[in-house]
C-alpha cells in the first residue's frame, strides 16, 4: 500500500488534504501554542456572548464528548448578530505571524515536498502560506470561482493553497456552522451555495488520490466529517489515504480511505512524510522502468489482508518467472482460483509491458470477448477475425501477461495457446487435463489457512477443527458458515448439534451435490423469516446478472432499490456476495443454485429490464451513452435468459445496446442489434405500429452516421409515412420526421430540399405545439444552419437569434440548448469573418457548458475544437493547437480512442500544423485521421475522402506531385459514389488537373531546372 502511494506521489496524482493537526503544532517563540482546535475555538467564540447563562450552557454542551461542534457553532451564531459573530471570529483567528517560531513550520514544509502544486485544507489560517518557499504562492478561498472552474481543465501550475472552508481574511465565507456546512455539501452540486468549489472538489476526489494529514480521529465528529467528504460523491473512483498515529484507527472509517500509521506526533510524523518522497527515487524508479500498458480494464483489486494460499501464490510467482509460460490454476468452484490469480496479477502487473484481463461469461464466445475487450487497444475492425487478434497480440514485444478467468472449454484453450510465444498465460478453470506440467491444482485450504479464514470472520472459539473438517476446508462454505455464526443465524452449539445429527450437509469437495445441499440448509436459515424476504429477493435478482464484478453505480441504476448499498453489504456480510473495491460479484456456484432452485418469474424481474431500457434510452439526448459499456454483458445476460420473451420491454434492451454501440462509434454493432429488434418488432406488432417506426428512425440515424445517406433517407421516409398513417398529419412525431429528413438532405448537400422540409417541420410545430416550444426553437436553429451552408449568413444569424431568444425565454438562460445557440452564433460570425464576435460567443458557450454539463462532456470538447478554429482564423496557431489538443484529450477520455470525433480532432490538428508549415506533423496527424476513419466507417465514407483530400494538399505544399495525384484520385473515387459531394468533387478535380499539368511541365524541364513544379517526378 505504501509503495502504491509513493508511486502516485511520483506521478503527481496525490493531493494533500490538511486538517487542524498541522496548525496545532505551530508555536509562538515563547513556546505556547498559536492555534486552537475546534473545541478551543468554540470556547473562545462563546466567551463573546453577552448573556452568562447562554455562555455557561454552551460550555456545558462542549463538555459532552459526543457533542456535534457544528451544532454548537449554530448555537453561538444564533446568540449574536451576524456582524458581531464575524467580528468575534476574525478576532479569535487573528494571529501575529511575526511572533511564530519558524522551526515549528517543519511539518507543513514536509507536506510541500510531496511533489504537489496544490494543497487543500479545511484550516482558515496562513500556516501553509508561511511554510511555502515559493514566493509566487497563490491561495483560493471558497469564492475563487474562476480558479476552481479551471481546476478540472487546466490543473494547477503554481504553488496553491485551497482553503476549502474559507480563509481567515474573509470571515463572512467561513464554514463553521451546520447551516454553512450543509449549504456547501449538497447531494446535487447545482444546489450548493458554493457550486464551483463543490464541483471542483468532486473532480479532485474522482481524479486524484487525497492524502489526509493532521486529522485526529479519536472523536466521532471528525470521522463523520471525513467520511462525508469522500462519500458525498460516492467515494468510489479513487482510493484515498490518511496518516494516523499508531493505534488511533477508528472502526467506522470509510473503506476507501487507507490508513498509513506513524509512531508518534512531531518528528516521527515528519519523518514518515519525508519517507514517502525520499524513498520514492529508489522504490519507484524501478517500477517506472517496468510500467505496464493495460490492454483491457483490470480486475477489481482486493487490498484486504490475504488469508490463505500464500504458498500457492509464491508457487505461481516462481513458475511465471520464466518467459512465456502457460500456467493453469485448476480447481473446483469456490476454492479461490480467481482470487489468488487476481492477487498475482495486481502484485506483478508492473513487471510486464502489456497486461490484459478477460473474464469468461456464459453469454459470449471467446472470440466475442477478445474482440470486445481488445477492440480499442488493438485497433480492431468489425471484419477482423480471431486469427487477426492473435497475430496482433503476438506482434507485441514481450514480456506480457494475459489473465483469463474461468475458462470453460478445452477448445478455447487451444485457440489462445499460440499467445504463449510472448505472453505469460495465467488461466483459471475447472478443467483438469489441460496442461499437467504447468498446473496448480488448487484444492481446499490446508488446516491452518482454513482456521485463519474462519477466525477472521468469527473468532469467539478457536477450537473449530470439527467444524472445518465437516466443511472440508472449503473457502466458500467456511465463509458462509462463519458469517452465519457472526450474524447469529445459528450459534456454535446449534451448529455442532446439527453436525452430530447430520441435519446440515457435510461438504465433499468432489461432490457438487453436497454443495447444493449445504447451500440449501444455509439458505433456509438465512432467509426463513419474513423480514429477510427483501434480502432473499435481492439475491434472486442478482442471479440474473452475469457472474462478473459489477460496479455499485451500475447495480443502483439497474435495480433502483431503496437502501441498496446497505442490503448488498448485508449479503456480503452473510457470505452470499463478494465485494472488491466498489464492485460486487455473485459466485457462479451460488448463481447456479439460485437459478436452479429459486429463479424468479419474468414478471418479478421485468422492472430491472425496464429500468435499463428507460435509462439507456436513445431518445435521451443528455445521456453520454459511450461510457456505459459495463451494461453490455448485463443486457446480454438478461436477453439470453429471456430471449423467448418478445415485448417492448425486452425490445428496449436492444435499443439500449444500439445506443451504447452508436455512442461508441461502433456503428456496425449498433446496426446489428437494431436490425435484430426491427425484425422482432415487425413480428409482434401490426404493420402500422409506432414501435416499428421507432426502429426505422434509429436505423436511419445509423445509416446517416455510416455515410449511407440514401439508405438513411429511405428508412426515415418509411418512418414518416408510418407516423402520418398511425398518428395523423398533425402530430409532433411527424414534425420530427420532417426535421430528420431535412438533416439528411443537408448532409447530402441538397440545401433547398433541406430548407423545404425544415420549413414543413417549423410550420407544423408552430401549429400544434404553439410558437413558444423547444421544438420550434430547434427548427429555427436548423433553419439557421441550412442558411449558413447556403452562404446566406445574415439569414442564418436572423434564425439563430430567434432560436436563442426563444430558448432563453422558455428554457432559461442555463440550458444546453442555449449553449448550442451560442455555439452556432459563433460559427456564423466566424464565417462572416468577425472572429472577435465569434470568440465572444464561443467562450459563452464553453462557460455555460462547463457550468451545466460539467467539464467532461462532448459539448465541452466541441467548444474547445471551435475555439481552436477561431484562433486559427486569427492566425494564432499556437493557441489553436493548444485548444485543439484539449479537445482531442477530452474526446479520447470521454468518447474513447475509436470515435469519429477523435478522428476529427486528428484532422484539425493536422490542419493547424499545416498552417504552421510543419508538414511532417501535419502528415502524421492526417494519416492518424485517415486510419481511424477507415476503421470506423470503412474505406468508402466521405470523411475518408476528406482525409485523402487533405493529405493531397499537404503533399502539394511539399511539391510531391505523384503523392498529390495518388491521394486526390482516391478522394475523387469515393466522392464520385455520392452525387451530393458535387462541390468537393469540383475542387478535387481542379487539383487533379493542376497537379497533372505540373507533372507534365516538370517532365519537360531540363535536368538543371528540375524541381520547379514537382520534387518527386
Amino acid at each position: 500500500m505504501i509503495n502504491e502511494l509513493k508511486r502516485l506521489i511520483e506521478e503527481k496524482k496525490v493531493i494533500p488534504f490538511v486538517g487542524a493537526g498541522i496548525s496545532k503544532n505551530i508555536k509562538y517563540k515563547d513556546g505556547l501554542n498559536a492555534f486552537f482546535d475546534w473545541k478551543e475555538l468554540l470556547i473562545k467564540l462563546s466567551e463573546k456572548i453577552e448573556k452568562e447563562k447562554q455562555k455557561s450552557a454552551i460550555k456545558l454542551f462542549l463538555e459532552d464528548e459526543h457533542c456535534d461542534y457544528l451544532e454548537i457553532a449554530d448555537m453561538i451564531e444564533k446568540r449574536m448578530s451576524k456582524n458581531d459573530f464575524n467580528k468575534a471570529l476574525k478576532k479569535v483567528l487573528d494571529i501575529d505571524y511575526n511572533t511564530i517560531d519558524e522551526t515549528t513550520y517543519d511539518l507543513p514544509k514536509a507536506i510541500w515536498n510531496l511533489n504537489t502544486n496544490l494543497i487543500i485544507t479545511t484550516n482558515y489560517d496562513k500556516v501553509l502560506h508561511k511554510a511555502c518557499e515559493d514566493e509566487n504562492l497563490s491561495h483560493w478561498d471558497i469564492q475563487s470561482k474562476y480558479e476552481q472552474a479551471n481546476l478540472g481543465r487546466d490543473g494547477v501550475n503554481k504553488s496553491t493553497v485551497w482553503h476549502l472552508h474559507g480563509f481567515e481574511d474573509n470571515p463572512d465565507d467561513i464554514i463553521l456552522t451546520s447551516k454553512s456546512y450543509n449549504d456547501f455539501y449538497t447531494e446535487n452540486p447545482n444546489e450548493s451555495k458554493h457550486k464551483s468549489a463543490l464541483e471542483a472538489l468532486r473532480t479532485t476526489i474522482n481524479t486524484k488520490s487525497l492524502l489526509f494529514i493532521g486529522f485526529s480521529l479519536d472523536d466521532d465528529f471528525f470521522v463523520k466529517q471525513l467520511n462525508r467528504t469522500v462519500e458525498i460523491f460516492g467515494g468510489n473512483s479513487h482510493e484515498h489515504y490518511i496518516l494516523l498515529k499508531k493505534g488511533s484507527r477508528p472502526s467506522n472509517l470509510n473503506e476507501n480511505i487507507k490508513v498509513i500509521e506513524y509512531e508518534n506526533h512531531g518528528q516521527p510524523l515528519i519523518d514518515k512524510i519525508n519517507s514517502l518522497k525520499t524513498q520514492i527515487d529508489i522504490d519507484i524508479s524501478s517500477e517506472n522502468k517496468n510500467s505496464f500498458n493495460a490492454l483491457t480494464s483490470l480486475p477489481a483489486e482486493n487490498k484486504d489482508y490475504f488469508i490463505g494460499r500464500q504458498e500457492e501464490l509464491e508457487e505461481i510467482k516462481q513458475r511465471l518467472s520464466s518467459d512465456s509460460l502457460t500456467y493453469i490454476v485448476n480447481g473446483i468452484g469456490g476454492v479461490g482460483k480467481s482470487e489468488i490469480s487476481s492477487r498475482y496479477f495486481h502484485e506483478n502487473k508492473h513487471n510486464y509491458k502489456n497486461v490484459a484481463f478477460i473474464e469468461v461469461s456464459d453469454t459470449s464466445s471467446i472470440e466475442e470477448l477478445f474482440k470486445t475487450k481488445l477492440k480499442e487497444k488493438l485497433s480492431l475492425e468489425d471484419e477482423d477475425d480471431f486469427d487477426t487478434i492473435i497475430q496482433r497480440l503476438q506482434s507485441l514485444p514481450q514480456k506480457n501477461l494475459l489473465f483469463l478467468d474461468n475458462l470453460e472449454k478445452r477448445e478455447d484453450f487451444d485457440k489462445i495457446k499460440p499467445l504463449n510465444t510472448n505472453f505469460d498465460l495465467l488461466i483459471t478453470t475447472r478443467i483438469t487435463d489441460i496442461d499437467v506440467k504447468n498446473q496448480l491444482n488448487l484444492d481446499t485450504l490446508n488446516p491452518k489457512d482454513a482456521k485463519d479464514l474462519f477466525l477472521s470472520i468469527y473468532n469467539k472459539d478457536e477450537n473449530i477443527s470439527d467444524i472445518l473438517e465437516y466443511l472440508d476446508n472449503h473457502p466458500l462454505f467456511i465463509n458462509l458458515t462463519a458469517s452465519s455464526l457472526k450474524r447469529e443465524y445459528i450459534d456454535l452449539e446449534e451448529l455442532r448439534e446439527s453436525i452430530t445429527n447430520q441435519t446440515v450437509s457435510k461438504i465433499d469437495s468432489k461432490d457438487n451435490k453436497t454443495f447444493e445441499e449445504h447451500l440449501q440448509n444455509t439458505f433456509n436459515k438465512h432467509f426463513v423469516s419474513v423480514e429477510k424476504d427483501e434480502l432473499k429477493y435481492l439475491l434472486q435478482l442478482l442471479a440474473f446478472f452475469p457472474s462478473l464484478e459489477i460496479a455499485y453505480e451500475v447495480l443502483e441504476k439497474c435495480l433502483g432499490i431503496e437502501k441498496l448499498k446497505v442490503k448488498l453489504q448485508k449479503l456480503v456480510e452473510n457470505g452470499w456476495l463478494n465485494k472488491k473495491d466498489n464492485t460486487y460479484k455473485l459466485h457462479q456456484i451460488i448463481k447456479t443454485f439460485i437459478l436452479d432452485n429459486y429463479k424468479l418469474e419474468y414478471d418479478d424481474v421485468s422492472f430491472v429490464i425496464k429500468n435499463i431500457g428507460e435509462y439507456i434510452n436513445p431518445d435521451d439526448s443528455t445521456l453520454i451513452a459511450n461510457k456505459l459499456g459495463a451494461y453490455i454483458p448485463i443486457i446480454e445476460s438478461f436477453l439470453s435468459l429471456y430471449s423467448h420473451i418478445k415485448n417492448e420491454i425486452t425490445c428496449a434492451l436492444y435499443d439500449s445496446l444500439t445506443n451504447i454501440y452508436y455512442s461508441q462509434g461502433l456503428y456496425d454493432n449498433a446496426f446489428f442489434y437494431q436490425e435484430k429488434v426491427y425484425e422482432i418488432r415487425k413480428s409482434i406488432y401490426p404493420e402500422k405500429s409506432e414501435f416499428i417506426a421507432k426502429s426505422e428512425i434509429l436505423l436511419s440515424i445509423i445509416y446517416h452516421a455510416k455515410g449511407k445517406l440514401d439508405k438513411a433517407l429511405e428508412f426515415q421516409n418509411k418512418a414518416l409515412l408510418l407516423s402520418e398513417e398511425i398518428l395523423g398529419n398533425k402530430h409532433p412525431l411527424v414534425a420530427t420526421g420532417y426535421n430528420n429528413i431535412s438533416l439528411i438532405y443537408q448532409a447530402k448537400g441538397e440545401l433547398d430540399r433541406a430548407l423545404e422540409f425544415q420549413n414543413k417541420a417549423l410550420l407544423l410545430r408552430e401549429e400544434i405545439l404553439g410558437e413558444k416550444h423547444p421544438d420550434v426553437a430547434t427548427s429555427y436553429n436548423n433553419m439557421s444552419t441550412i442558411y449558413q451552408d447556403k452562404g446566406e449568413l445574415d439569414r442564418a444569424l436572423e434564425f439563430q437569434n430567434k432560436a436563442l431568444l426563444l430558448r432563453e425565454e422558455i428554457l432559461g438562460e442555463k440550458h444546453p440548448d442555449v449553449s448550442t445557440s451560442y455555439n452556432n452564433m459563433s460559427t456564423i460570425y466566424q464565417d462572416k469573418g468577425e472572429v472577435d464576435k465569434a470568440l465572444e460567443f464561443q467562450n459563452k458557450a464553453l462557460l455555460l457548458r462547463e457550468d451545466i454539463l460539467g467539464y467532461k462532456h462532448p459539448d465541452v470538447a466541441n467548444s474547445y475544437n471551435n475555439i481552436s478554429t477561431i484562433y486559427q482564423d486569427k492566425g494564432d496557431f499556437d493557441k489553436a493547437l493548444e485548444f485543439q489538443s484539449k479537445a482531442l484529450l477530452l474526446r479520447e477520455d470521454i468518447l474513447g480512442y475509436k470515435h469519429p470525433d477523435v478522428a476529427n480532432s486528428y484532422n484539425n490538428i493536422s490542419i493547424v500544423y499545416q498552417d504552421k508549415r510543419d508538414l511532417d506533423k501535419a502528415l502524421e496527424y492526417q494519416n492518424k485521421a485517415l486510419l481511424l476513419r477507415e476503421e470506423i466507417f470503412g474505406d468508402k465514407h466521405p470523411d475518408v475522402a476528406i482525409s485523402y483530400n487533405n493529405i493531397s494538399f499537404i503533399y502539394k505544399e511539399s511539391k510531391e506531385c505523384k503523392k498529390v495525384k495518388e491521394n486526390i484520385e482516391k478522394a475523387i473515387a469515393i466522392w464520385s459514389l455520392n452525387y451530393f459531394n458535387k462541390k468537393e468533387l469540383f475542387v478535387a478535380k481542379d487539383l487533379l488537373k493542376e497537379v497533372t499539368n505540373h507533372i507534365k511541365k516538370e517532365n519537360k524541364l531540363k535536368y538543371n531546372k528540375k524541381g520547379r513544379y514537382c520534387k518527386d517526378s
